[in-house]
């Protein structure tokens, strides 16, 4: 009896450590959405802001499925989104972002594959993105872009969750179907989206007595008005990833290099972004010891990203040790969470 409550016990300090983490990244993610819909990206950009949403959508499906790696990559996406979301609300451009080329099936994952049509898929977002959708349905393929990474990286999985692949698979299917039959519309129609032309009507003539008015109007118009432009006022956007370690130990486990390889992305994806790495340590052991520990922590994510493209004059390193514990030191779990690694976005400025 007493084993199987100290099994439950242990069962619920797992739960809350793991809902602790997961949570607070989808949090900040939705944070990052509200942003972006606050400065207008809804209607300013809404090819990026439909992905931003989709992403964060997808933090929120693979948390539920205990998936704490998956979770915290779509978060970090939903805020790096969010910010060119909102860069292109400002500057009033709004660019395709890459995606990624269809997985292989393999002999262990042929099973899976065959559930989904992943060429076909990739095959129509192409077309989408070759032919003016991001204009005539930017909504729905932000959104099937969104869903087709999710899709890519559960395919990618050594054990992909079925019901998973299903899910995004026809999230995917049904958005960019939708996005299909618009664009068709607006090519049949050379719909201004697609052939970039407005359609002249001309007014009928004025009235005489309405001539001297309209000709004033005309000149008052043609005067060329001082225009203020909108200064890009955005709260830098932390990403949201945490790298933990092993007790006395400073070497990164391979679970986190997914994670790691998300920030290396959203760092290049952000040229004006420099990052400050701050590591920490459990409550065990000297203060002064920690401290090191924590840097050498810091030191080797740092090493992590430069070896992987990201210039050192982008990254700053600080150890701070035994302090800002996010977690109960009285467990193993509690523990192993505050013995972690930050990334901190710390400045962020336009060219």
């Amino acid at each position: 009896m007493l084993k199987a409550v100290t099994a439950l016990a242990l069962l619920f300090t797992v739960s809350l450590a793991f809902s602790f983490r997961v949570t607070q990244g989808i949090d900040e993610a939705q944070r990052a959405v509200i942003k972006a819909y606050n400065v207008g990206a809804k209607d300013k950009a809404p090819y990026l802001y439909s992905k931003t949403k989709g992403y964060k959508e997808i933090a929120a499906i693979l948390a539920s499925e205990a998936d704490d790696v998956g979770s915290k990559i779509f978060a970090i996406r939903t805020m790096n989104y969010a910010s060119k979301a909102i860069s292109a609300a400002f500057s009033g451009k709004e660019e395709l972002t890459p995606v990624e080329p269809a997985p292989k099936p393999t002999e262990k994952k042929k099973d899976t594959f065959q559930l989904v049509d992943i060429d076909d898929i990739k095959n129509r977002i192409d077309f989408l993105r070759e032919n003016k959708g991001k204009d005539c349905s930017p909504r729905e393929l932000g959104r099937a872009e969104a869903f087709y990474d999710a899709l890519v990286y559960e395919l990618k999985k050594e054990e992909p969750n079925s019901a998973l692949v299903l899910k995004f698979f026809n999230e995917v299917s049904t958005e960019s179907k939708i996005a299909e039959s618009k664009l068709k519309v607006a090519m049949e129609n050379e719909l201004e989206c697609y052939t970039g032309r407005k359609k002249v009507v001309k007014p009928p003539p004025p009235p005489e007595e309405e001539k001297a008015k309209s000709e004033e109007k005309a000149t008052k118009e043609a005067k060329p008005k001082e225009e203020k432009k909108p200064q890009l006022i955005e709260e830098p956007l932390k990403i949201t990833a945490r790298i933990h370690f092993d007790f006395d130990k400073y070497n990164i486990r391979r679970e986190y290099v997914p994670i790691l390889n998300e920030v290396v992305k959203t760092l290049k994806e952000n040229k004006f972004v420099k990052v400050r790495i701050e590591g920490f340590t459990d409550i065990i052991g000297p203060k002064e010891y920690n401290v090191k520990l924590a840097r050498k922590r810091a030191e080797t994510v740092k090493r992590y990203l430069v070896e992987h493209g990201i210039p050192e004059d982008k990254i700053e390193i600080v150890g701070f040790g035994k302090e800002r514990f996010i977690a109960s030191n009285k467990n193993p779990i509690g523990r192993l969470t505050n013995r972690r690694v930050e990334f901190i976005v710390l400045k962020v400025q336009e060219e």
